[in-house]
């Protein structure tokens, strides 16, 4: 499915206690104290938990913009939580959850269910909504949640560089769904791209998005994605009723729709503010940078960024499977 965003122009950007909640609680690897001993390289700190795994950053800077991101996606596709067909859902899990942050909007909208939120890194709020809990787990490891459990299980910005096999990751999903139950995928491709071609041959933006890949690729990652073969791995793990819905995450607030434009002004902060965490071990570790060498070209890009010259954007897709239910 083909579409475009109509674009609009701008000149600048300008930038602009809740009851019910309980003290989170922590299982499985939580207790392990070392989880908390966070490394710490060129000023920005990483999870401990499986060392080395995830090359960014967990700090403040970092999760703020994540949460950034995860509005931007959010409004870029439809300002839906889940796409997956469930009306009350009971049982949610949401892996590879962050800052907790999609978890928690997920457990305010449906109070009724219980909702799991498992990461690499314990950077979660501790007051969170009572039918919430968050834990400590490997997404490419063994689930440790035994089997037909829950209703949905979730993912968003996970790409290659967090999940290192989706077969893996569908297996795993299959055996704690509920006969029915959906797998969801939100994820974005890093690559940056204009239906217009308002993104110059020699754009900053487009040279940090290929270098980064280039690093990524030399660790054994990727931040691109394959919705077609994602699909087919939700096949051959046994779902059914597999569909893939792309959208466009708009870098900067370009586009005339209101909901796309608020969403390319939280993608474009989140993008200007997150860079440096993005790139600082990609560049320095693998692509040989100096930090003062990546701090000079990072405020080139963020100069074109500032321009708003661009109608750029990330594509971005939901793919959605089925566990078929025992009755079928």
């Amino acid at each position: 499915m083909e579409f475009s965003i109509e674009p609009e122009a701008w000149d600048s950007l300008s930038a602009a206690d809740d009851s019910g909640y309980s003290e989170g609680s922590y299982s499985l690897h939580s207790v392990q104290s070392s989880i908390y001993n966070y490394e710490m390289e060129n000023g920005r700190t990483y999870h401990a938990y499986h060392a080395g795994k995830y090359h960014v950053p967990n700090d403040d800077g970092e999760q703020e913009r994540m949460d950034l991101s995860y509005h931007s996606m959010r409004l870029s596709i439809e300002n839906k939580p889940f796409h997956a067909p469930l009306e009350s859902p009971t049982d949610i899990l949401d892996v590879g959850t962050g800052t907790g942050i999609w978890a928690m909007d997920v457990a305010d909208e449906f109070p009724a269910a219980s909702v799991i939120g498992f990461d690499l890194s314990p950077i979660q709020p501790t007051f969170v909504p009572p039918n919430l809990q968050f834990e400590i787990l490997d997404a490419d490891e063994r689930w440790e949640y035994g089997s037909s459990r829950f209703d949905l299980v979730h993912t968003r910005f996970m790409n290659g560089f967090s999940i290192k096999s989706w077969p893996h990751f569908y297996r795993e999903a299959w055996k704690c769904l509920k006969p029915g139950g959906w797998v969801e995928n939100q994820e974005f491709d890093c690559v940056v791209l204009s239906d217009d071609n308002t993104i110059p041959t020699d754009s900053k933006l487009s040279e940090w998005v290929t270098l980064w890949n280039e690093g990524m690729g030399m660790m054994g990652m990727t931040g691109r994605i394959d919705p077609e073969k994602m699909a087919s791995a939700m096949r051959e793990a046994g779902f059914v009723n597999v569909k893939i819905k792309p959208y466009k995450m708009p870098i900067g607030p370009w586009p005339k729709d209101p909901r796309l434009k608020e969403a390319g002004v939280y993608g474009l902060v989140a993008l200007l503010d997150g860079m440096q965490g993005l790139s600082m071990k990609v560049f320095v570790n693998f692509l040989g940078w100096s930090v003062e060498q990546l701090e000079v070209y990072l405020a080139e890009v963020r100069k074109e960024l500032k321009r708003g010259h661009m109608h750029s954007y990330w594509p971005n897709f939901v793919i959605i499977g089925q566990k078929p239910s025992e009755t079928n």
